[in-house]
Protein backbone atom coordinates (compact mmCIF):
# COMPACT_ATOMS: atom_id res chain seq x y z
CA UNK A 1 0.00 0.00 0.00
CA UNK A 2 1.83 3.35 -1.02
CA UNK A 3 0.90 6.31 1.37
CA UNK A 4 2.09 10.08 0.96
CA UNK A 5 4.33 11.34 3.06
CA UNK A 6 3.83 12.84 6.44
CA UNK A 7 5.54 15.66 5.62
CA UNK A 8 2.54 16.39 2.97
CA UNK A 9 -0.15 16.01 5.53
CA UNK A 10 1.42 18.19 8.12
CA UNK A 11 2.09 21.07 5.70
CA UNK A 12 -2.09 20.83 4.43
CA UNK A 13 -3.55 20.20 7.88
CA UNK A 14 -3.02 23.88 9.44
CA UNK A 15 -4.35 24.86 6.59
CA UNK A 16 -7.53 22.46 6.60
CA UNK A 17 -7.90 23.01 10.43
CA UNK A 18 -7.93 26.88 9.88
CA UNK A 19 -10.61 26.62 7.68
CA UNK A 20 -12.45 24.50 9.66
CA UNK A 21 -12.42 27.15 12.73
CA UNK A 22 -13.29 30.36 10.72
CA UNK A 23 -16.21 28.55 8.95
CA UNK A 24 -16.52 26.61 6.01
CA UNK A 25 -17.84 29.12 3.08
CA UNK A 26 -16.01 28.32 0.09
CA UNK A 27 -14.17 31.23 0.09
CA UNK A 28 -12.51 30.45 3.29
CA UNK A 29 -11.64 26.84 1.99
CA UNK A 30 -7.93 26.03 1.21
CA UNK A 31 -7.06 25.30 -2.97
CA UNK A 32 -7.96 22.19 -3.87
CA UNK A 33 -11.36 22.28 -0.96
CA UNK A 34 -14.23 22.84 -2.29
CA UNK A 35 -16.42 19.89 -0.60
CA UNK A 36 -17.33 20.83 2.81
CA UNK A 37 -20.51 19.39 4.71
CA UNK A 38 -22.05 20.45 7.65
CA UNK A 39 -25.16 19.53 9.45
CA UNK A 40 -26.40 18.83 13.35
CA UNK A 41 -27.56 16.05 14.47
CA UNK A 42 -29.40 14.85 17.66
CA UNK A 43 -28.64 11.07 19.09
CA UNK A 44 -31.53 10.43 21.84
CA UNK A 45 -30.15 8.08 24.52
CA UNK A 46 -26.09 8.51 24.46
CA UNK A 47 -24.27 11.02 26.48
CA UNK A 48 -21.15 12.57 25.50
CA UNK A 49 -18.75 10.07 27.82
CA UNK A 50 -20.21 7.29 25.57
CA UNK A 51 -18.85 8.41 22.09
CA UNK A 52 -15.34 9.86 23.94
CA UNK A 53 -15.34 6.24 25.07
CA UNK A 54 -16.17 4.72 21.63
CA UNK A 55 -13.81 5.98 19.19
CA UNK A 56 -11.08 4.38 21.78
CA UNK A 57 -13.37 1.05 21.44
CA UNK A 58 -14.25 -0.15 18.26
CA UNK A 59 -11.59 -1.91 18.09
CA UNK A 60 -12.74 -5.09 15.63
CA UNK A 61 -14.10 -5.81 12.73
CA UNK A 62 -17.56 -7.51 13.96
CA UNK A 63 -17.92 -4.36 16.06
CA UNK A 64 -17.34 -2.32 13.21
CA UNK A 65 -19.39 -3.92 10.98
CA UNK A 66 -22.36 -4.38 13.18
CA UNK A 67 -22.15 -0.45 13.76
CA UNK A 68 -23.83 -0.13 10.05
CA UNK A 69 -23.83 -3.52 8.31
CA UNK A 70 -25.57 -2.29 4.86
CA UNK A 71 -22.37 -0.13 4.63
CA UNK A 72 -19.71 -1.30 6.71
CA UNK A 73 -17.50 -3.89 4.77
CA UNK A 74 -14.11 -4.35 7.01
CA UNK A 75 -12.08 -2.52 9.39
CA UNK A 76 -8.18 -3.20 10.58
CA UNK A 77 -6.48 -1.45 13.42
CA UNK A 78 -3.09 -0.24 12.79
CA UNK A 79 -2.39 1.82 15.51
CA UNK A 80 -4.36 0.62 18.48
CA UNK A 81 -5.43 3.85 21.43
CA UNK A 82 -2.65 3.84 24.08
CA UNK A 83 -4.61 4.24 26.70
CA UNK A 84 -8.52 2.36 25.14
CA UNK A 85 -9.82 1.91 29.32
CA UNK A 86 -10.28 6.05 29.33
CA UNK A 87 -12.65 9.05 28.02
CA UNK A 88 -9.32 10.61 26.55
CA UNK A 89 -9.37 10.48 22.75
CA UNK A 90 -6.74 8.84 21.98
CA UNK A 91 -5.10 10.74 19.50
CA UNK A 92 -2.60 8.90 17.38
CA UNK A 93 -5.04 5.52 16.62
CA UNK A 94 -5.08 4.44 13.31
CA UNK A 95 -7.55 2.64 11.56
CA UNK A 96 -8.02 1.06 7.81
CA UNK A 97 -11.73 1.10 6.68
CA UNK A 98 -13.46 -0.12 4.15
CA UNK A 99 -17.03 0.96 3.39
CA UNK A 100 -19.79 0.46 1.01
CA UNK A 101 -21.14 4.26 -0.13
CA UNK A 102 -23.34 5.31 -2.97
CA UNK A 103 -22.40 2.23 -5.04
CA UNK A 104 -18.66 2.55 -4.29
CA UNK A 105 -16.19 0.51 -2.16
CA UNK A 106 -14.39 2.79 -0.60
CA UNK A 107 -11.15 2.04 1.31
CA UNK A 108 -9.71 4.88 3.72
CA UNK A 109 -7.33 5.33 6.47
CA UNK A 110 -8.13 7.31 9.37
CA UNK A 111 -6.43 8.82 12.02
CA UNK A 112 -7.71 10.05 14.95
CA UNK A 113 -6.06 13.87 14.95
CA UNK A 114 -5.41 16.66 18.14
CA UNK A 115 -8.75 18.09 18.84
CA UNK A 116 -8.15 22.15 17.75
CA UNK A 117 -10.99 23.71 18.70
CA UNK A 118 -13.73 22.89 21.98
CA UNK A 119 -15.67 26.99 21.54
CA UNK A 120 -18.71 24.95 19.93
CA UNK A 121 -19.18 22.10 22.63
CA UNK A 122 -17.46 19.79 24.90
CA UNK A 123 -16.30 17.84 23.24
CA UNK A 124 -14.81 17.11 20.28
CA UNK A 125 -13.24 14.26 17.37
CA UNK A 126 -11.15 15.32 14.72
CA UNK A 127 -10.25 12.54 12.31
CA UNK A 128 -8.54 12.68 9.27
CA UNK A 129 -9.05 10.53 6.18
CA UNK A 130 -6.35 9.21 3.79
CA UNK A 131 -8.31 8.04 0.78
CA UNK A 132 -6.06 4.86 -0.25
CA UNK A 133 -5.54 4.43 -4.38
CA UNK A 134 -5.97 8.38 -4.88
CA UNK A 135 -2.52 8.91 -3.31
CA UNK A 136 -0.56 9.21 -6.78
CA UNK A 137 -3.24 11.67 -8.10
CA UNK A 138 -2.87 15.40 -8.02
CA UNK A 139 -4.45 15.78 -4.18
CA UNK A 140 -3.91 18.51 -1.90
CA UNK A 141 -3.86 16.54 1.35
CA UNK A 142 -6.32 14.54 3.14
CA UNK A 143 -10.39 14.73 4.63
CA UNK A 144 -10.85 16.02 7.61
CA UNK A 145 -13.96 15.17 9.68
CA UNK A 146 -15.04 16.64 12.96
CA UNK A 147 -17.80 16.29 15.20
CA UNK A 148 -18.34 18.82 18.12
CA UNK A 149 -20.81 17.64 20.65
CA UNK A 150 -21.90 18.24 23.92
CA UNK A 151 -25.82 17.15 25.98
CA UNK A 152 -28.57 18.11 24.56
CA UNK A 153 -31.28 21.00 26.31
CA UNK A 154 -33.14 17.98 28.11
CA UNK A 155 -29.48 16.25 29.34
CA UNK A 156 -31.27 13.04 27.60
CA UNK A 157 -29.14 13.07 24.45
CA UNK A 158 -26.09 14.11 22.31
CA UNK A 159 -26.58 17.10 19.96
CA UNK A 160 -23.48 16.66 17.21
CA UNK A 161 -22.41 19.53 14.69
CA UNK A 162 -20.79 17.46 12.06
CA UNK A 163 -18.31 19.54 9.76
CA UNK A 164 -16.83 17.18 6.97
CA UNK A 165 -14.10 18.48 4.69
CA UNK A 166 -12.97 16.61 1.41
CA UNK A 167 -10.26 17.66 -1.39
CA UNK A 168 -12.04 18.14 -4.60
CA UNK A 169 -10.38 14.67 -6.26
CA UNK A 170 -12.87 12.66 -4.06
CA UNK A 171 -15.74 14.37 -6.49
CA UNK A 172 -14.05 13.32 -9.20
CA UNK A 173 -13.29 9.44 -7.88
CA UNK A 174 -16.74 9.04 -6.27
CA UNK A 175 -19.76 11.20 -8.14
CA UNK A 176 -22.27 12.18 -5.75
CA UNK A 177 -19.72 11.41 -2.88
CA UNK A 178 -21.16 14.52 -0.91
CA UNK A 179 -24.47 13.60 -0.55
CA UNK A 180 -23.82 9.89 0.24
CA UNK A 181 -21.64 10.85 2.93
CA UNK A 182 -23.94 13.48 4.74
CA UNK A 183 -26.59 10.34 4.61
CA UNK A 184 -23.98 8.44 5.52
CA UNK A 185 -22.70 9.87 8.69
CA UNK A 186 -25.98 10.78 9.80
CA UNK A 187 -26.76 6.82 10.17
CA UNK A 188 -23.72 5.95 11.98
CA UNK A 189 -24.27 8.85 14.71
CA UNK A 190 -28.23 7.62 14.96
CA UNK A 191 -27.23 3.98 15.18
CA UNK A 192 -25.33 4.51 18.22
CA UNK A 193 -28.27 4.36 20.30
CA UNK A 194 -29.24 1.16 19.45
CA UNK A 195 -26.19 -0.52 20.85
CA UNK A 196 -23.75 1.99 23.09
CA UNK A 197 -25.48 3.26 25.98
CA UNK A 198 -25.64 -1.15 26.73
CA UNK A 199 -22.15 -1.66 26.06
CA UNK A 200 -20.64 1.66 27.78
CA UNK A 201 -22.55 0.24 30.98
CA UNK A 202 -21.10 -3.17 30.72
CA UNK A 203 -17.40 -2.07 29.48
CA UNK A 204 -16.82 0.95 31.00
CA UNK A 205 -19.07 1.73 34.30
CA UNK A 206 -18.94 -2.17 35.14
CA UNK A 207 -15.94 -3.48 34.22
CA UNK A 208 -13.47 -1.12 33.98
CA UNK A 209 -14.44 1.39 36.79
CA UNK A 210 -15.22 -0.64 39.49
CA UNK A 211 -11.83 -2.85 38.92
CA UNK A 212 -10.39 0.75 39.93
CA UNK A 213 -11.26 -0.11 43.72
CA UNK A 214 -12.82 -2.59 46.42
CA UNK A 215 -15.58 -2.27 48.45
CA UNK A 216 -17.10 -4.51 51.63
CA UNK A 217 -20.15 -4.42 53.65
CA UNK A 218 -20.09 -5.28 57.42
CA UNK A 219 -22.69 -5.15 60.11
CA UNK A 220 -22.69 -2.54 62.47
CA UNK A 221 -25.37 -3.21 65.44
CA UNK A 222 -28.39 -4.34 65.39
CA UNK A 223 -30.34 -1.62 63.02
CA UNK A 224 -27.30 -0.96 60.37
CA UNK A 225 -24.98 -2.23 57.63
CA UNK A 226 -21.72 -0.33 56.58
CA UNK A 227 -20.54 -0.37 53.12
CA UNK A 228 -16.76 0.84 53.05
CA UNK A 229 -15.47 2.01 49.84
CA UNK A 230 -11.59 2.09 49.22
CA UNK A 231 -10.37 3.49 45.80
CA UNK A 232 -7.41 5.40 44.09
CA UNK A 233 -8.62 8.06 41.75
CA UNK A 234 -6.07 9.80 39.24
CA UNK A 235 -5.79 12.95 38.44
CA UNK A 236 -7.29 14.76 41.57
CA UNK A 237 -6.05 16.73 44.35
CA UNK A 238 -8.02 17.26 47.67
CA UNK A 239 -8.49 21.32 46.60
CA UNK A 240 -10.25 19.71 44.19
CA UNK A 241 -12.46 17.49 45.64
CA UNK A 242 -13.19 20.57 49.02
CA UNK A 243 -14.23 22.51 45.76
CA UNK A 244 -16.74 19.87 44.18
CA UNK A 245 -19.18 19.44 47.07
CA UNK A 246 -20.41 22.73 47.06
CA UNK A 247 -20.00 23.05 43.69
CA UNK A 248 -22.07 20.49 42.42
CA UNK A 249 -24.49 22.77 41.30
CA UNK A 250 -26.75 21.76 38.44
CA UNK A 251 -28.22 18.61 36.80
CA UNK A 252 -25.60 19.14 33.72
CA UNK A 253 -22.68 18.67 36.08
CA UNK A 254 -24.12 15.60 38.18
CA UNK A 255 -25.12 13.94 35.20
CA UNK A 256 -21.23 13.97 34.09
CA UNK A 257 -20.51 12.85 37.52
CA UNK A 258 -22.10 9.09 36.29
CA UNK A 259 -23.53 9.51 32.66
CA UNK A 260 -25.70 6.66 33.32
CA UNK A 261 -26.90 6.37 36.79
CA UNK A 262 -27.27 10.51 37.57
CA UNK A 263 -30.64 11.61 36.95
CA UNK A 264 -31.12 15.32 38.19
CA UNK A 265 -29.80 17.95 41.11
CA UNK A 266 -31.15 20.72 42.77
CA UNK A 267 -30.34 22.71 45.82
CA UNK A 268 -32.99 22.96 48.30
CA UNK A 269 -30.71 24.96 50.65
CA UNK A 270 -27.35 26.58 48.50
CA UNK A 271 -23.93 26.86 49.77
CA UNK A 272 -23.14 29.87 51.89
CA UNK A 273 -19.61 30.06 50.59
CA UNK A 274 -19.18 27.45 47.66
CA UNK A 275 -16.48 29.76 46.11
CA UNK A 276 -13.51 27.93 47.97
CA UNK A 277 -11.70 24.65 49.17
CA UNK A 278 -14.47 24.45 52.23
CA UNK A 279 -17.79 22.59 51.99
CA UNK A 280 -20.74 24.46 53.53
CA UNK A 281 -22.56 22.57 56.81
CA UNK A 282 -26.41 22.80 56.07
CA UNK A 283 -26.68 22.83 52.44
CA UNK A 284 -29.11 20.69 51.37
CA UNK A 285 -29.64 18.86 47.63
CA UNK A 286 -31.88 16.85 46.12
CA UNK A 287 -31.00 14.28 43.83
CA UNK A 288 -32.38 11.68 41.56
CA UNK A 289 -30.63 8.63 40.62
CA UNK A 290 -30.48 5.16 40.20
CA UNK A 291 -28.33 2.54 42.28
CA UNK A 292 -28.41 -0.59 40.06
CA UNK A 293 -31.60 -1.15 38.91
CA UNK A 294 -33.33 0.93 42.01
CA UNK A 295 -34.43 4.52 41.48
CA UNK A 296 -33.98 6.77 44.54
CA UNK A 297 -34.91 10.25 45.30
CA UNK A 298 -32.31 11.56 48.43
CA UNK A 299 -31.84 14.06 50.00
CA UNK A 300 -28.39 14.59 50.65
CA UNK A 301 -27.44 17.60 53.97
CA UNK A 302 -23.57 18.52 54.68
CA UNK A 303 -22.90 17.89 58.25
CA UNK A 304 -20.50 19.71 60.07
CA UNK A 305 -16.91 18.34 59.79
CA UNK A 306 -15.76 18.48 63.27
CA UNK A 307 -18.52 15.91 63.92
CA UNK A 308 -16.80 12.88 62.14
CA UNK A 309 -13.58 14.13 63.00
CA UNK A 310 -12.96 11.09 65.02
CA UNK A 311 -14.01 8.72 62.56
CA UNK A 312 -11.73 9.19 59.98
CA UNK A 313 -8.07 8.54 58.55
CA UNK A 314 -7.28 11.10 55.88
CA UNK A 315 -6.84 14.37 55.72
CA UNK A 316 -9.60 15.54 54.19
CA UNK A 317 -13.27 14.71 54.66
CA UNK A 318 -16.68 15.41 54.11
CA UNK A 319 -19.83 14.16 56.25
CA UNK A 320 -23.10 14.24 55.19
CA UNK A 321 -26.55 13.14 56.36
CA UNK A 322 -28.74 11.34 53.42
CA UNK A 323 -32.54 10.47 53.98
CA UNK A 324 -34.80 8.91 51.34
CA UNK A 325 -37.11 11.83 50.35
CA UNK A 326 -40.50 11.54 51.60
CA UNK A 327 -38.86 9.80 54.82
CA UNK A 328 -36.72 13.14 56.09
CA UNK A 329 -35.41 12.68 59.23
CA UNK A 330 -37.04 8.82 59.72
CA UNK A 331 -33.98 6.62 59.98
CA UNK A 332 -31.59 8.74 58.74
CA UNK A 333 -28.24 7.19 56.73
CA UNK A 334 -24.61 9.06 57.08
CA UNK A 335 -21.92 8.95 54.91
CA UNK A 336 -18.23 10.00 55.10
CA UNK A 337 -15.75 10.32 52.01
CA UNK A 338 -12.41 11.04 53.19
CA UNK A 339 -9.21 11.67 51.06
CA UNK A 340 -5.70 12.46 50.88
CA UNK A 341 -3.21 12.42 47.92
CA UNK A 342 -1.33 9.24 47.08
CA UNK A 343 2.28 8.29 47.81
CA UNK A 344 2.88 9.09 43.83
CA UNK A 345 1.40 12.48 44.06
CA UNK A 346 -0.72 11.59 41.04
CA UNK A 347 -4.04 11.57 42.02
CA UNK A 348 -6.26 10.49 45.82
CA UNK A 349 -6.93 7.72 47.56
CA UNK A 350 -10.64 7.88 49.12
CA UNK A 351 -12.31 5.69 51.53
CA UNK A 352 -16.00 6.43 51.52
CA UNK A 353 -18.55 5.14 54.19
CA UNK A 354 -22.16 4.95 54.52
CA UNK A 355 -24.29 3.87 57.15
CA UNK A 356 -27.60 2.34 55.90
CA UNK A 357 -30.35 0.70 57.50
CA UNK A 358 -30.14 -3.61 57.41
CA UNK A 359 -33.95 -3.71 55.74
CA UNK A 360 -32.95 -1.79 52.83
CA UNK A 361 -31.62 -4.82 51.67
CA UNK A 362 -35.45 -6.89 52.29
CA UNK A 363 -36.88 -3.86 50.04
CA UNK A 364 -34.21 -3.33 47.46
CA UNK A 365 -32.08 -6.69 47.68
CA UNK A 366 -28.59 -6.41 46.70
CA UNK A 367 -28.90 -2.32 47.77
CA UNK A 368 -25.71 -2.24 50.27
CA UNK A 369 -23.72 -3.99 47.28
CA UNK A 370 -25.23 -1.72 44.28
CA UNK A 371 -24.03 1.19 46.95
CA UNK A 372 -20.60 -0.12 46.71
CA UNK A 373 -20.58 -0.27 43.36
CA UNK A 374 -22.17 2.94 42.06
CA UNK A 375 -19.26 4.57 44.47
CA UNK A 376 -16.52 3.42 42.92
CA UNK A 377 -18.04 3.88 39.53
CA UNK A 378 -18.91 7.65 40.69
CA UNK A 379 -15.91 8.74 41.81
CA UNK A 380 -13.83 7.48 39.15
CA UNK A 381 -15.91 9.64 36.69
CA UNK A 382 -14.56 12.50 38.07
CA UNK A 383 -10.81 12.48 36.79
CA UNK A 384 -12.25 13.20 33.32
CA UNK A 385 -13.58 16.27 33.80
CA UNK A 386 -13.22 17.79 37.26
CA UNK A 387 -9.59 18.63 36.77
CA UNK A 388 -10.65 20.73 34.12
CA UNK A 389 -13.79 22.42 35.58
CA UNK A 390 -11.76 23.27 38.64
CA UNK A 391 -8.63 25.33 36.51
CA UNK A 392 -11.92 27.43 35.51
CA UNK A 393 -12.39 28.87 39.31
CA UNK A 394 -11.02 31.84 40.63
CA UNK A 395 -11.72 30.78 44.35
CA UNK A 396 -11.72 33.12 47.30
CA UNK A 397 -9.68 32.70 50.28
CA UNK A 398 -10.56 30.56 53.10
CA UNK A 399 -10.89 32.48 56.49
Amino acid sequence: MTTRSNKAVKHTAPLVLMSLMLGTAEASLPEGYRIAIEFDQNIEGVAPEMLDWWWNNIRTEERFISWNPEQHISFELVSPPADPDSLDIAVGTVQNISEYLGGFTIDTQVTWAEPYNTDAGDYQLVAEIEFQRLQDISIPGNGWLVYDYQPDENLTGTDVHVTLLLPDVAAIAFPGIQTTLTEHLRSDLTRTSEFLPELFQQEFIETELESRGTYRVEKNGFWLKTVIVDQEIKGLTPDMMNWWWDNIDSSYRYKRWHPTAHLSFEWLEAPESPNNTTYSPGAVQKVDEYLGPYKNSLLITWLPKEEAADRVEYEHWLYAQTDLAGLNGIMPQDMIHEYQMNDTGDGIVMRSTFNVPFFLNWVMPGFTDELGKHALQEMQMLQYFLPELFAEQNLEPVE
